[in-house]
């Protein structure tokens, strides 16, 4: 924990029902409330961790947030209080722990590292002073670096059970036509934000930003109401943009190599249907 981190005590069980009052029959999933009115639930394919809801105990909205737990002593069964970790939406789960690199069938090999579900991948090799990670972007063994970097969160083994964006100074108070940017995937000269605004008839938003432009100058917005469809929707603005401009690139010798090595392939006749045919 550091001086940064929101520590906020659970609710005692036994006071459950007052604190959830009118709100009970759309809580039942709750499985612990903290002081603040935030309703957490254990994450299934992420053990230790916990999320929030998108609304306080009083039906106030909220940003969905990632919380740990935090215990007293060895032997306590229950948690003494939670530890806000950040938003959901800067969470990326881990998809594989090798890293591919190089092009099929010129010596790829399999680096140490981490595969997100949000596009990235991350090598233990390139890491920054405070413990995080470099994240690059890509495809087919070939990456670039990024600028984004990933915080590891650990469980009580110290196990890495998943990554947190990193939200560099310059972008925590990025707010445009009243949407927070919570999340951002560059793509070479171009990157694609989220932005969240809570109170917007529809939420979600992603826009595409020109690197090097303003901050806050982002264009052709995609609205939705869900952040899992606004999430997804980045992740594919930004690949189909990597996989238009790879597809517009001059092909590289190694490249052409591959293509002709294939078709040779392709054209070498099988000996055991020249045999049959004789």
């Amino acid at each position: 924990m550091n001086e940064n981190t929101k520590r906020l005590e659970p609710v005692p069980f036994d006071a459950f029902a007052e604190h959830l009052g009118p709100k009970h029959e759309t809580v039942k999933d709750t499985e612990y409330i903290l002081s603040d009115g935030t309703m957490l639930t254990s994450m299934p394919d992420i053990p230790w961790l916990y999320q929030s809801a998108e609304h306080l105990v009083t039906g106030e909205a909220a940003i969905p947030k990632v919380y740990t737990p935090v215990y007293a002593g060895a032997s306590d069964l229950q948690p003494s209080a939670f530890d806000e970790i950040g938003p959901l939406a800067q969470l990326s789960r881990i998809t594989a722990e090798t890293v591919p690199m190089g092009l099929p069938g010129f010596g790829q090999r399999q680096e140490p590292g981490f595969v997100l579900d949000s596009g990235y991948v991350l090598l233990n090799s390139e890491r920054t002073p405070d413990g995080g990670y470099k994240a690059g972007a890509g495809m087919d063994g070939m990456y670039m670096m990024t600028g984004q970097v990933f915080q590891p969160l650990q469980d009580e083994n110290g196990r890495i059970v998943a990554f947190m964006a990193q939200t560099p100074e310059r972008e925590k108070q990025i707010v445009h036509q009243g949407y927070a940017i919570i999340d951002r995937m560059q793509a070479g000269a171009v990157e694609f934000v989220l932005g969240e605004n809570p109170r917007a008839p529809q939420p979600y938003v992603t826009w595409r930003h020109t690197i090097g432009d303003a901050p806050t100058d982002f264009y052709w917005g995609h609205y939705f109401g869900s952040y899992h469809k606004a999430k997804a929707d980045l992740k594919t603005r930004a690949k189909e943009y990597i996989q238009m401009n790879n597809e517009e690139k001059p092909t590289s010798v190694r490249a052409q190599l591959a293509q002709m090595q294939q078709e040779q392939k392709q054209a070498s006749p099988n000996p055991a249907r020249v045999q049959e045919e004789r």
